[in-house]
This record gives C-alpha cells, sequence and structure tokens, in this order.
C-alpha cells in the first residue's frame, strides 16, 4: 500500500479493489463501534454504486451492532420506484441491509410528488442523527453523490437538494451497468449537498477503476472548485480516498 497526503485528504493506494474494500470495511468499523460506545447509537450515510461492492461485501462480514446504527444513502433519482432495478436503495438493500439488522434505513422517496419537501424532509433527519461517518465515491465527471459540475456550489445553504444530471453522469450510469441506454437514464434526481459531506465528521471514499482516473488526477492535482466536486474532499477534516492502481494510474 502506498499512502500520502494532498493537502487535508489522505489518499491510499491498494494492490486491488478488494484489499481497498477491506481496508475500508476495518476502519469504518472501528468507527462505529466507538460512536455507539460514546453515544450508544451512530449514523451513517452509504454511497451506492459498484465502486462500493467490496467494502460493502466486507463491512457485512466485520462485528458490529447494527442494531444501534442508523442508515442514509446519498442520493436517487427523481421518479424512481424503491423496486426498479436501479434504484439506490435497492441496491443497498440487496448488498447490505437485506443481511444485517440495521436500527433504520431513511431512504430518499424518489416517487415524492414534491420534490423540494422531500429534500427538507430528509434534511430534518440527517439533522437530527448527525452522522458520524460518510461512504463515498467519485464520479467520472468529479461528482460527489449527485452533485455534478454544473450544479456544484461549495457554499450551498442545502443539506439535500433536486439536481439535474449532466449527460457525462448519467452515461456513468450506463457503464456501471444499471441502464441499457443513455436514454433511459432519469434527468432528475435528488442528493445530499459538498457542504453536508464536509460536517461529516469522518469519509471513506472509493474508487476504482481507469475510467476514474482522469477524475481522480483532477480531484487531487488541480485547483479546489466546483468544475470538480470531488476536488473539495481536500478540505474534510478526516477523509481517506481508496483507489486501486488503475484509479490511481494518472497521478
Amino acid at each position: 500500500m502506498q499512502t500520502f497526503f494532498r493537502d487535508r485528504l489522505e489518499v491510499r493506494v491498494f494492490a486491488d479493489r478488494s484489499e481497498a474494500g477491506a481496508a475500508g470495511a476495518e476502519i469504518a468499523a472501528g468507527i462505529m463501534r466507538a460512536e455507539t460506545e460514546r453515544a450508544g447509537r451512530a449514523a451513517v450515510v452509504f454511497a451506492s454504486a459498484v465502486s462500493q461492492d467490496a467494502f460493502l461485501a466486507a463491512l457485512r462480514a466485520q462485528e458490529i451492532d447494527w442494531t444501534r446504527i442508523t442508515a442514509f444513502h446519498m442520493d436517487e433519482y427523481a421518479g424512481m420506484p424503491a423496486e426498479h432495478p436501479a434504484s439506490f436503495r435497492r441496491f443497498l438493500r440487496e448488498r447490505l441491509f437485506d443481511h444485517v439488522p440495521v436500527a433504520a434505513f431513511h431512504q430518499l422517496d424518489g416517487e415524492a410528488a414534491d420534490a423540494a419537501a422531500e429534500c427538507e424532509r430528509y434534511a430534518g433527519l440527517l439533522r437530527g442523527a448527525e452522522p458520524c461517518l460518510a461512504i463515498m465515491g467519485i464520479g467520472e465527471n468529479g461528482h460527489l453523490a449527485f452533485i455534478d459540475p454544473p450544479v456544484c456550489d461549495f457554499a450551498d445553504p442545502r443539506d439535500v437538494r433536486a439536481v439535474e444530471l449532466d449527460d457525462v453522469c448519467r452515461m456513468q450510469q450506463v457503464h456501471d451497468g444499471a441502464f441499457a441506454r443513455l436514454e433511459e437514464v432519469p434527468r432528475l434526481a435528488l442528493s445530499l449537498t459538498v457542504p453536508f459531506f464536509l460536517r461529516v465528521p469522518r469519509a471513506l471514499v472509493f474508487v476504482n477503476g481507469a475510467h476514474k482516473s482522469a477524475a481522480v488526477r483532477a480531484a487531487l492535482e488541480g485547483p479546489v472548485v466546483e468544475a470538480c466536486p470531488a476536488s473539495a474532499l481536500r478540505r474534510h477534516p478526516s477523509a481517506i480516498l481508496f483507489l486501486d492502481p488503475a484509479a490511481a494510474s494518472l497521478l
């Protein structure tokens, strides 16, 4: 493993994504155990993407009192039913919450008739739970959650908002196998915001594959700008970026 820092952000490059996921799961479990010992409970925000698969599989094997864990997710397509094959709620249930007795999994309602009201409802749940940890990824366009460059605002006063997805982000969903064609990918989504992520005390970020290498390079070696939302991770008080060799290949 190779380790270095870019500003505040710790970067670790592993031999492969399985090794990165296992290492991250051990750290995440330690954070969750420490928080439940301190406060009696813990809240965690989870990402929903194939980049998370190795981590989520390893996390299921960790010793965690899931009955003390409240879970959130960071984004969902607008208008998408919870049981749709591409639903992020379904993704996390199938890979994690169907396997562990989590206290609660609070879900963004993609089918809410009033998107703004749903964002405010979810933001209220987040404020009450005060997550101690965010599990994240980075998109091909440098996005965090569904905050793409065109809608990124490092000073956004909202914790959750409705967004329009750019075509690079939508095409990534095709690359990830969630949809067969670009035309099938929704254009609108609900997403947690960058300022919210920066307030969560700890963050673990998993990125793998050559298709993410340009975004990783921009996030680590370019300026901290809204044109690359992931560059804001360099301002996070305690974040670790887990890379496989392919994702780190342009550094």
